[in-house]
């Protein structure tokens, strides 16, 4: 019965003007993401996105998705290894990454927030071992997500 009642109450968000606008915002973003991230050099699969998700091909770059979660996880960057189109790497390590917007929306960041995540990002993955820019993206991140805190009051 609760499952029943948890449906009816999402179902009844789902109608409302706020959360098409929420929805409408996080599919901006995220093709505002696919173009900055096709302008940094990788590839997106299917060359762009229709939802809230961009999955990156990165075998043009030479990273496993594996080996870029973790880059990007040092820098205060989420992304997530995530298999692609006819992949051969094992679903332990995946030959891509995906991205998601619901996060960034939620805290309320925009279009110009997600270009400047988009050459954090690119930054990482194109400076895999120099600690001194992996340093400069971190300070960057937690500039950032001060500006734009999960809740309000909390830091």
């Amino acid at each position: 019965m609760h499952i029943i009642a948890a449906k009816a109450v999402a179902f009844g968000e789902a109608l409302q003007t706020d959360f098409k606008t929420y929805m409408k915002k996080n599919l901006d973003n995220a093709n505002v993401l696919a173009e900055a991230l096709m302008n940094e050099g990788l590839v997106v699969v299917m060359g762009g996105t229709n939802n809230h998700l961009v999955l990156v091909d990165l075998r043009t770059i030479g990273l496993t998705g594996k080996e870029a979660e973790t880059i990007l996880d040092e820098v205060g960057i989420t992304g997530n290894k995530n298999a692609i189109p006819h992949d051969t790497a094992s679903p332990l390590v995946t030959s891509g990454i995906r991205f998601g917007t619901p996060a960034v929306i939620s805290r309320g960041l925009g279009p110009k927030q997600m270009k400047e995540i988009t050459r954090l990002i690119g930054l990482a993955l194109k400076n895999t071992k120099n600690s001194t820019v992996k340093d400069q993206i971190l300070g960057s991140v937690h500039e950032m997500t001060s500006q734009f805190p999960l809740c309000e009051g909390l830091h």
